[in-house]
């Protein structure tokens, strides 16, 4: 999917409404590969001078941070300074890793990331598209069962206390759950801010129960943080 840049800083990770697992969407917030903090590379002002535009494609590994290492950039037209601008910002980008469904746990994936430097009624415009790696399948990650017993997580004070304090934040987790109904293991997604929230959130999840199953299986929660 196409977003411009604009749209994209708006997206899931800066959304929110309360401390508690929001409303379950009707389908897994899940999908290998996606934007999930996106830095908006700069359009270079020489090449919007000169009228030119590039189509630049980001490859790389996406490690379970969310981090993108071994980057390779390509632009067409090969065109220096499109790929220049894409470099700065590429690292600080963070994407969704692999979630292995039977052991609800983050692993390594590819990554592929298509961004369009265009101008349109004589301003620069950068959309992007963030590509499914290949191979990629269901991941088997449950949104419809509900825990019997749950803790609400609680903001982190030494974030609250710093005057760059996100409002609202989106905070996802993958919770790993026995067949007994225990949870045994929490990861998060790595969406901004997401490192401040991962031990109360993990200490907090890990004291949930679910109903018993046959199986252990991994549960998607998504919770809008607010700082009030």
């Amino acid at each position: 999917m196409r977003r411009t840049l604009a749209a994209a800083l708006l997206a899931a990770p800066l959304l929110a409404a309360a401390q508690a697992p929001a409303p379950g969407p009707a389908k897994p917030l899940y999908a290998e590969g996606r934007m999930l903090v996106l830095v908006p590379p700069d359009y270079p002002a020489e090449a919007f001078a000169k009228g030119l535009t590039a189509k630049v494609e980001v490859f790389g590994t996406i490690r379970t941070d969310g981090l993108l290492e071994a980057i390779r950039i390509e632009s067409t037209p090969p065109h220096e300074a499109f790929e220049s601008a894409v470099m700065d910002v590429a690292p600080l980008w963070r994407l969704q890793p692999r979630i292995d469904g039977r052991r609800c746990a983050a692993f390594e994936t590819s990554g592929h990331v298509t961004l369009w430097f265009e101008i349109a009624d004589g301003k620069p415009k950068v959309s992007y598209g963030a590509h499914v790696p290949a191979g990629s399948g269901e991941a088997g990650i449950r949104i419809d069962r509900s825990p019997v017993r749950s803790v609400n997580p609680l903001y982190p004070a030494r974030l609250a206390r710093s005057p760059n304090a996100p409002r609202e934040s989106l905070q996802v987790a993958y919770v790993a759950v026995a067949d007994d109904g225990a949870v045994i293991g929490v990861t998060l997604a790595p969406v901004l801010y997401y490192r401040e929230f991962e031990p109360l959130l993990a200490a907090a999840i890990r004291r949930w129960k679910y109903a018993p199953q046959d199986g252990r299986w991994c549960a998607e929660v998504s919770f809008n943080m607010k700082l009030e």
